[in-house]
């Protein structure tokens, strides 16, 4: 850390992104080079956050409470990093030490809040300093708090003494290669050589690791289901996985990277790289795999268990990206928007800042680049899942890349970030290995997304709907209108039905079909009578986004109709006015009328 006793500003290290490192980025790219630079980038940035803490937490009144003295561990971790300075970098950059930081500076700037005092979060230092001591072969003896009488030792473990009350202290000993907490004569610790280095023993919890090999050198990656801070929030307690489960998570670890080696060999090099740890979390009701990341945590990735090795790729590329957009971000300024959550996400069901779509987009850069290589590979019973998922992801990046691209928030580096992106987009336009009937169904469930949202999220003028109204019941041309407004609802769950139904009939072998409207099974099947059963459907619900999102799409499918999903949200209100007026009209009939482009105010 280049300090001394009298706390003077460390001296770090101007960063310059090299040109090539930024355009691969920006592509979507970045071999293992441009990761090991982003992470050499991010350790100098773990290393002002961790002075920032210190600082803070020294000027502090009351921040340490029973805990020692912040000269204390400054004095512990500049020993620490004199001696072994590759260890304490490794160390430092742990993704969960990251997390804490970030967590830690947010309760001292009371942005956060913790579940005990400020003492237990800050004082976790104490135990970084012991773990940097070990690692150095510095001796050591010092206070660490307790967490439900339990403390964790980043990258080792968890120690726990049974007995303890929720918040309180324990002395750590560091001497001779071991590493031992002992309140009132007991003594926990990483069990000693030649035992397992992951090994349990009694008291204590060790961190375990997936192993893997890429480009023929093991993978180090840790699975943390006990370290308190591997959430991306508050500190979260330990959920040790049970035997079968970590090995299910063993074996959806190894080969999902070698499904990524197989098509893509820089990015799995890439990928392992910078990524050190995957910390477990509930499956989602509905089966979907849920997964995140964090800013704070480079290298980290929290996920539910994927089902299969491709899913588990995917859901590894996905989180990578934002891992490196992360640290991208924490270099250059991309964008200067006030956060207003205002576009169009083609992966979310609400809507988006531009930061937000921006991370969303290259996030999908890479998963549609991961099903361009992967197409060629697939086995013939899954090609036209793959074709489906790569043409989908094609279209719905494109269009937020081109969202993006329109924005005037961006910065310069943000415009020719973008523009990168958009590059790599245009190569792979009109793929000749998309069948035109599976290019249509990936069509057919962008328009259904971009729709439904619109329905859900617009919002037209009152004024607008009553002028619509009128011009309708006189049998005019629809009159111009001005923009809707955003008025997000998020009042009722996505169903998803469409795109769920298209990729049931591209699995095989087929699982059971979802259920799902007659009237979704006409659209997909192109029967022109899918229109009269969504009109059935608003019959017994006028007030249904799904209902209204499939008439769309149903009446949307010649060139003279489809003006329609340029303003798919005046169906409902308007439809809703008539009825008002008691002048109702069938859906059918109202969709026509408006399938027209409408001069606008």
């Amino acid at each position: 850390m280049q300090t001394d006793a009298g706390h003077q500003p460390a001296r770090a290290a101007h960063h310059l992104v090299p040109s090539a490192h930024f355009d691969a980025l920006a592509a979507g790219r970045g071999g293992p080079a441009a990761v090991r630079f982003l992470r050499t980038t991010e350790y100098s940035r773990r290393l002002l956050l961790l002075r920032a803490l210190l600082d803070t937490a020294g000027r502090t009144p009351g921040a340490l409470g029973p805990l020692p003295a912040v000269d204390s561990a400054w004095s512990a971790l500049t020993a620490a990093q004199a001696r072994a300075p590759e260890e304490f970098r490794e160390l430092l950059l742990l993704p969960q030490v990251g997390s804490w930081l970030g967590h830690g500076l947010r309760r001292l700037r009371h942005t956060a809040w913790g579940d005990g005092p400020l003492w237990t979060d800050l004082g976790h230092m104490y135990a970084l300093c012991a773990v940097a001591a070990l690692r150095a072969g510095v001796p050591l003896r010092t206070t660490v708090p307790l967490r439900d009488g339990a403390v964790m030792f980043p990258g080792l473990g968890l120690a726990v003494l049974p007995g303890r009350p929720p918040l309180g202290t324990a002395e750590v000993a560091v001497e001779a290669g071991r590493l031992t907490v002992e309140p009132h004569r007991e003594r926990v610790g990483p069990p000693a050589p030649p035992a397992a280095p992951q090994g349990d023993a009694p008291g204590w919890l060790a961190l375990r690791g997936l192993r893997a090999r890429v480009a023929g050198r093991p993978v180090d990656c840790r699975l943390d289901d006990v370290d308190p801070y591997r959430d991306l929030g508050d500190p979260r307690p330990p959920d040790r996985l049970p035997a079968e489960e970590r090995e299910r998570w063993q074996d959806g670890f190894g080969r999902a990277l070698e499904v990524l080696e197989a098509c893509d060999p820089e990015s799995a090099e890439a990928l392992v790289a910078g990524l050190r740890s995957l910390t477990p979390v509930d499956p989602s009701p509905t089966g979907v795999v849920l997964s995140a990341s964090s800013g704070d945590a480079f290298g980290g990735v929290l996920a539910s268990l994927p089902p299969d090795p491709v899913t588990f790729a995917v859901t590894l590329v996905h989180e990578f990206q934002h891992t490196k957009l992360g640290a991208l971000l924490h270099l250059l300024t991309l964008e200067r928007d006030g956060g207003e959550e205002r576009h169009h996400a083609p992966w979310r069901e609400d809507p988006r800042p531009l930061s937000g779509l921006l991370q969303g987009a290259y996030a999908f850069l890479g998963i549609t680049d991961f099903w361009s290589r992967h197409l060629d590979r697939a086995p013939r019973a899954e090609r036209a899942t793959a074709e489906f998922e790569f043409a989908l992801s094609r279209r719905q990046t494109r269009e937020a890349v081109r969202t993006l691209a329109a924005d005037p928030a961006l910065t310069a580096y943000g415009r020719r970030f973008v523009a990168g992106m958009a590059a790599r987009l245009d190569g792979w336009s009109g793929d000749p290995r998309v069948r035109p009937a599976i290019d249509s169904w990936a069509a057919l469930a962008a328009a259904d997304h971009r729709t439904e949202w619109r329905i859900r999220h617009l919002a037209p003028s009152p004024s607008a709907v009553r002028a619509l109204a009128g011009a309708f019941l006189s049998s005019t041309a629809p009159p111009g209108v001005p923009p809707p407004t955003l008025a997000p609802d998020l009042t009722t769950r996505w169903t998803h039905t469409r795109a769920r139904l298209i990729r049931h009939r591209l699995a095989r072998p087929p699982a059971a079909e979802p259920p799902a409207p007659a009237a979704d099974h006409a659209l997909l099947a192109g029967d022109p009578e899918a229109a009269t059963a969504y009109t059935h459907l608003l019959a017994e619900d006028p007030e249904s986004p799904e209902a209204w999102t499939g008439l769309a799409l149903a009446v949307a499918t010649t060139p003279t109709t489809r003006p329609l999903l340029n303003h798919p949200e005046l169906l409902r209100p308007l439809h809703r006015e008539l009825r008002t007026l008691g002048t109702p009209t069938t859906p059918t009939t109202l969709a026509h009328w408006l399938a027209t482009p409408l001069p606008t105010t």
